[in-house]
Parts: structure tokens; C-alpha cells; sequence
């Protein structure tokens, strides 16, 4: 479940659409919890036999947890990646919840960092903008800092 703070905006300077705070969304308030509804979960078996089609959606859309992809099917898959994100992953033990890192301010764009949970078969350009940016997102991606 989306927090009722952010909306969805085709304003993004990541990649064109991303999700926006409405209001402050105060340090550590809960962004995005999963729901049963809003997530398709397949296992890496069954994404192997998937038809060629049906495999590319879930490459351009998925993350990976343990032997699962993932997909949100809510307005959740518009939050865009950040080297820098404004959001974190809470608790360690349930890495689906992501509340706020600090304080986000109305109108900024709520990014999250997708590195961690990249599928290996994707990869794009990283248009975050960060000092740190990685410049290609891709599972095992380094951030500069870590080079």
C-alpha cells in the first residue's frame, strides 16, 4: 500500500514519470507496504518457462528476492531509482517495506535504491543525477564511492 502523501506525476527528470511527495513525508513514516492485491510473484523456475513475451515484461518490471521476481502491480513500480534515495528498506528481516530515510519534501520526487534487488537480466542508464551514481543500474552495479 502507497502512502496516501505521494502521487504519481509525468514530471520525473529520472524517467519521465516517478512518484512525488503531496505533502512531507516525515523520517522513518512508512512509504510502501506490499499487499497481496499489488505484487505477482513467480519463482526464478517459473520465470524460465515463461514465453519470450511474457519474460520480457517481468525483466523490465521485476526484482529479485531469494529465488522470486517480483512485480508491484500498484502506481508502487513508478518510484524510480536513486544512487542517493530519499527511502530505505525497513525492517532488514521484511526488505518489501520501504519507509523514509529523511525528511521528503512536498513535491520532491520519492526514489528508492533498486540495486540490491536488480534481476540479473536487466540494465539501464542511471539518470539520478548523484555524485556516487553508478551510471549503469544492473545487478552487482558499484557505486563510485565503493570503486
Amino acid at each position: 500500500m502507497l502512502n496516501q502523501k505521494i502521487e504519481k506525476r509525468s514530471t520525473s527528470e529520472i524517467n519521465r514519470y516517478g512518484l512525488f511527495a503531496k505533502e512531507i513525508i516525515f523520517k522513518n513514516e512508512l512509504v510502501w507496504s506490499p499487499t497481496e492485491n499489488e505484487i505477482k510473484k513467480i519463482s526464478v523456475n517459473e520465470f524460465e518457462k515463461l514465453p519470450v513475451d511474457d519474460k520480457q515484461i517481468w525483466i523490465d518490471h521485476c526484482y529479485q528476492i531469494d529465488d522470486y521476481f517480483q512485480m508491484d502491480t500498484d502506481d508502487t513500480r513508478l518510484m524510480n531509482h536513486s544512487c542517493d534515495p530519499n527511502t530505505m528498506d525497513y525492517p532488514t528481516d521484511d526488505p518489501t517495506m520501504i519507509v523514509a530515510k529523511r525528511d521528503i519534501q512536498k513535491n520532491e520526487e520519492v526514489t528508492w535504491n533498486y540495486l540490491p534487488f536488480m534481476n540479473p537480466y536487466q540494465a539501464f542508464p542511471c539518470n539520478c543525477g548523484s555524485e556516487n551514481c553508478v551510471e549503469i543500474v544492473k545487478k552487482n552495479a558499484v557505486f563510485k564511492s565503493d570503486r
